[in-house]
């Protein structure tokens, strides 16, 4: 402020002639400030306007207004989606905030987090991380700017789309055969054995079979109803992961019997009608008990690798043998309820399906009619 002037004070880099950079002082006047000018608050928002896009230009974490860094936006989705969604996502997103987003961005400006800054924060993450764990990050700091958009902040245009992450790495999803999965139920005792059982012949997740009910299996109609889950840490029962993940799933004919002999001899009555209940009969098992204590053990007692096989290994086992049967793609998206078909596509590409098997045996087997096996050997 200058004789009722207000200037802008700032360095900026220069290309000579010779083409190296040098920094010159810059001078930028904003206006008069008074009575008959600007007033000394709008010519600071205008300083401030105009350092932004200084730093921007070079490289530097543009300075927020207050009120409105990122971490003020992370604070406002914590309090009015967070509660919204289930704990296992909130867990999830809240340990990439405070681990990897927040030290990053926490401090900045919102509109500061445009393209470049996310490509560069992405390209870091990949030097450590895989893929998936990069796309969930990006994704919960969408999931914020989403909302800060909604409630009236300035946001960066950026998707997906406009980001470089490299090639998505598919590492091997540890699942149970038929033949394994047939061995697990065969060696554990109730109420476990009608769970695994439950596992396989469906292909729920673990939450939903936690969360299943007596009001959920029909069976005259044959059905099991799927309408909630529960939470692997505090098994608090919500809706499912997604909505399609709501479904009325068949019931296996082979299923039946294992059922009815559960209800008759194992079940224990409870008032929330819990089909499958903790010791005491008051409310549904943890996940975590039920992989360390029960089928981890009769894993290493069958001899099977367990290694990152736990109740998910019964769902995939499943996929893959509906997959390997040639099952319609649509028909293996409903059973396994994804939301999106991509999804669902991987598991193809994971197994050789019969058909594709079968088509190539014929090959083979045209070749060999005109080429003696000897031959070719001797070749």
């Amino acid at each position: 402020m200058r004789d009722g002037k207000a200037y802008s004070f700032y360095y900026e880099d220069v290309r000579q002639a010779d083409g190296l950079l040098t920094t010159r002082k810059v001078r930028h006047f904003i206006g008069r400030v008074g009575s008959d000018g600007l007033s000394e608050r709008a010519a600071r928002r205008e300083h401030d306007r105009l350092m932004q896009a200084v730093n921007q230009k070079r490289g530097s974490v543009a300075p927020a207004v207050r009120g409105k860094t990122f971490r003020d936006a992370v604070d406002a989705w914590r309090s009015a989606v967070a509660p919204n969604l289930s704990p296992a996502t909130v867990r999830q997103r809240e340990s990439y905030l405070k681990k990897h987003i927040l030290p990053r961005f926490g401090d900045g400006a919102i509109h500061a987090i445009d393209i470049a800054a996310l490509q560069q924060f992405a390209t870091d993450m990949r030097k450590v991380l895989s893929h998936k764990t990069a796309v969930n990050i990006l994704g919960a700091i969408f999931a914020v700017l989403r909302y800060a958009e909604k409630t009236g902040s300035q946001v960066p245009k950026v998707s997906f789309a406009d980001l470089i992450l490299g090639e998505a790495s598919q590492p091997e999803v540890p699942f149970f055969t038929k033949e394994q999965a047939v061995r697990v139920i065969e060696t554990a005792k109730e109420p476990y054995k009608t769970m695994f059982a439950v596992l396989w012949s469906t292909g729920l997740r673990a939450g939903e079979l936690l969360a299943l009910t007596t009001a959920d299996l029909d069976f005259d109609k044959r059905t099991i109803r799927v309408s909630k889950s529960a939470d692997d840490k505090t098994r608090e029962v919500r809706q499912p992961k997604t909505k399609n993940s709501v479904a009325l799933l068949p019931m296996p004919s082979a299923l039946v019997p294992r059922l009815r002999n559960y209800f008759d001899r194992h079940y224990k009555p409870n008032p929330a009608g819990i089909l499958f209940t903790n010791r005491a009969g008051t409310r549904s098992m943890k996940r975590e008990s039920l992989v360390q204590f029960v089928l981890k053990p009769i894993l290493r007692r069958l001899g099977i690798p367990e290694k990152r096989l736990g109740l998910h290994g019964f769902r995939h086992g499943l996929a893959t043998e509906l997959a390997d049967a040639s099952v319609p793609l649509p028909v293996l998206q409903q059973q396994l309820r994804h939301a999106d078909v991509r999804t669902t596509l991987r598991i193809y590409t994971r197994v050789i399906p019969a058909s594709q098997r079968e088509a190539m045996e014929k090959i083979g087997s045209a070749i060999s009619t005109v080429v003696p096996f000897s031959t070719a050997v001797g070749t």
